[in-house]
């Protein structure tokens, strides 16, 4: 399948392993071309390495199932300030900065990525279950053009309680957006993209 453009993020916190249908709406926070405006997610290491075993003098099998240590990246161009401060775990005091240190747990989301295909046809990407880590702050000096930092996350990812750690859907299937979203949520989550970052919730 070959992938272009990418529409949009959602991520939504979870707190168990489960397919949970208690989502909390006020916690969701949807990353598109007018909030945050998302340019690549990365995803790696889906597939389990693979190992030749030999017998007979000669290659017998390959093993290599179940899934590898998934993770990737997940860059922005301008990640708002405090969901960005929640999705890593960042403390906020009173005074509205975020302290990070030895006591940071960031907390794990499920990311769903909105894309399409090369005919048009919308696709989805769904990680259950992932936390997200910053290595680093990277502001540079201006010169006689701006120059802005992207904010880049790492991520890596976690099985579900059913084994799953990654799924995906095309229109091409017949699938819908909706059944796509109960696949990975247990129930409609986004009914519209509409607005500033202000999804309409089912």
């Amino acid at each position: 399948m070959l992938l272009t453009g990418l529409h949009a993020v959602l991520l939504v916190p979870y707190t168990t392993r489960a397919i949970d249908s208690e989502l909390d709406k006020s916690k969701y926070i949807l990353l598109n071309g007018s909030n945050g405006g998302p340019t690549q997610v990365n995803i790696q290491n889906l597939s389990a390495t693979q190992t030749t075993k030999y017998g007979g003098d000669s290659a017998y099998l390959v093993v290599g199932s179940g899934n590898g240590q998934v993770s990737g990246s997940f860059n922005l161009l301008d990640f708002p300030f405090d969901k960005l401060n929640e999705v890593l775990g960042y403390r906020t005091d009173s005074q509205g900065i975020a302290h990070h240190g030895n006591q940071t747990i960031a907390p794990y989301y499920a990311m769903y990525v909105l894309s399409h295909d090369k005919d048009g046809k919308a696709a989805w990407l769904g990680l259950p279950r992932v936390q997200f880590a910053r290595g680093d702050v990277n502001p540079q000096t201006n010169s006689d053009n701006t120059v802005t930092s992207t904010d880049q996350l790492t991520w890596r990812g976690m099985n579900r309680k059913d084994g799953d750690i990654f799924i995906q859907g095309s229109e091409q299937k017949k699938t819908t957006e909706t059944q796509f979203q109960t696949a990975l949520f247990g129930k409609q989550v986004l009914t519209s993209l509409e607005g500033a970052g202000t999804p309409s919730l089912g």
